[in-house]
């Protein structure tokens, strides 16, 4: 299906990117906002130059739209302060301008508060917001308010599936079907960030290999075992004080997120755990079975991090911690990790790739902030999505407004102004095509393209989520204060008894729910 814009819309685009290349530097392609229509295609071929801070190419596009527009209507959108707002700042504005008489309302709240203001008004059955947005955590109980996308305008086949997939589909067990509740908008997984200074340094990469005979490159890390060696071999040089740098923070699950991204190299390579399914069983994910063996009675796959895979893991991501501050003292986070970064206390870190604006904003400069996927070329994923409420009375405007946000030159655009990464191949496409984008946009494109292709490090995502990852943070933070006093394995054995459970006391609670509703 044809999704794209309208001779008025490119000219909109070619204009702000032109207004980006004006102003000059990293910093002037951050805002956002936009809206959509309905109308019978109309195909234009035009051919543009665009020039931008981060891109001068020449594009051939061939473009469609429709145009039927309603008048005199708002579409609302619900979402949280941050990144959303970024991004809807930058498509509204062209959005409207091809749409006249349609305008889009954001409704933004903090983080801590969208998820209930939203909940609070789709459980009315209120038409006040006619998109709304969730992520991950939030999917299953805000399914139930949504239209499912299945079969709706938006081309889903143009979208990194395991990203899409990971929080915007819900999967039921039992008839085996797949809902498609939301898309998102842009792609944020977890990769190596690296900075130039050192592992461009032929100097260190000499010594590095006459040492450990590998090359230093983190493009060319296919184990774990090799982001040891180069922590060890930065902080026994003296070059930096700390090692590679990996959340060790309890809080926001940061130290949840650098065990998976660490476990999920394990359980990838263990055809017995995973059953083929890379990122396990939907609503399970790696840290479970990837089916539900013979020799197990209960109806929820068993735990995987109890076994080799986990104990592995939990002593190499210790071995990680080793070079850094004891975690008892002083922890790396999701929010210190771009300080500690910039200020070249460890020679690279793993984290999610949104976190880039917050290292440049640090004052260093974009070529020498490198990046590359996680050893072996696979990614945890991260993600926010956007969904059509059932209760609104533009449904076919709201689907058209994310059809839009999602066509690959509002991609493009939108990684152009605000260094948010496509989701949509299409917009990939479009960026790596243009041979003058600096070098290091490029690896950044790359990494994250590859990361979100094989983000298949999937964490549990169903109503005990937060019950497990507690039970799973405990048991990894005792084992890291503690390496001395006690083992991975009984950290780990301890963690899975939990899982059972607490999986079980939900199951017996929806049989007697059941029950209950029947008799």
């Amino acid at each position: 299906m044809a999704r794209s814009l309208s001779s008025t819309a490119l000219a909109v685009i070619i204009v702000v990117i032109v207004v980006v290349v004006t102003i000059g530097g990293y910093y002037a392609y951050i805002s956002s906002r936009r809206t959509v229509s309905t109308t019978t295609p109309t195909t234009i071929s035009t051919s543009t130059t665009t020039t931008s801070a981060l891109s001068s190419t020449t594009t051939s596009m061939t473009t469609s739209t429709k145009t039927t527009t309603p008048t005199g209507v708002t579409l609302y959108v619900a979402t949280y302060t941050g990144a959303p707002q970024t991004l809807l700042n930058l498509v509204i504005p062209i959005f409207e301008e091809e749409h006249p008489g349609v305008h889009v309302q954001v409704v933004a709240l903090p983080f801590t508060q969208y998820i209930d203001n939203e909940l609070t008004v789709l459980k009315t059955g209120s038409s006040s917001y006619d998109i709304v947005t969730f992520t991950p955590t939030t999917a299953r109980v805000l399914a139930p308010y949504v239209v499912p996308l299945n079969s709706s305008i938006i081309n889903i086949s143009d979208l990194l599936w395991p990203v899409e997939s990971f929080g915007g589909v819900i999967y039921n067990q039992t008839t085996n079907q797949s809902i498609i509740v939301g898309v998102a908008p842009w792609v944020s997984n977890v990769v190596i960030f690296y900075n130039a200074k050192y592992f461009d340094n032929s100097t260190l990469q000499q010594e590095f290999y006459q040492e450990y005979h590998m090359q230093l490159n983190p493009w060319t890390w296919h184990n774990w075992t090799v982001v040891i060696d180069v922590s060890k071999f930065f902080v026994s040089h003296n070059i930096t004080k700390y090692g590679v740098l990996v959340m060790d923070d309890p809080e926001a699950g940061d130290v949840l997120d650098s065990f998976e991204s660490v476990y999920a190299w394990y359980y990838f390579q263990n055809s017995t755990l995973n059953c083929g399914v890379l990122h396990g069983i939907p609503g399970f994910g790696v840290e479970f079975y990837g089916c539900i063996p013979g020799w197990w009675n209960h109806p929820f796959p068993p735990p995987a991090i109890n076994t080799t895979a986990g104990v592995e893991a939990l002593e190499t991501l210790e071995a990680l911690v080793s070079y850094l501050p004891n975690p008892t003292q002083f922890q790396v986070s999701y929010d210190n990790m771009p300080e500690l970064f910039a200020e070249g206390y460890g020679p690279a870190a793993v984290n999610y790739a949104s976190r880039l604006s917050a290292i440049l904003q640090q004052n260093m400069s974009p070529s020498e902030v490198l990046m590359a996927p996680l050893p072996g070329n696979y990614s945890m994923a991260g993600g926010t999505y956007f969904a059509v409420s059932r209760f609104s009375v533009h449904k076919q405007l709201a689907f058209e407004f994310l059809d839009f946000i999602e066509s690959p030159q509002i991609q493009a655009l939108m990684f152009l102004k605000t260094g948010l990464f496509p989701i949509s191949k299409g917009a990939y496409r479009l960026l790596l095509s243009n041979t003058s984008l600096p070098a290091y946009e490029r690896e950044w494109l790359q990494a994250n393209m590859i990361a979100a292709e094989y983000a298949n490090a999937w964490e549990p995502l169903n109503p005990v989520t937060f019950q497990l990852g507690d039970a799973l943070s405990n048991a990894i933070m005792s084992y890291l204060q503690n390496p001395t006093t006690t083992s991975p394995q009984q950290v780990l054995q301890q963690a899975a008894k939990q899982y059972v459970q607490i999986l079980e006391e939900y199951y017996s609670s929806l049989t007697s729910t059941t029950t209950t509703t029947t008799s």
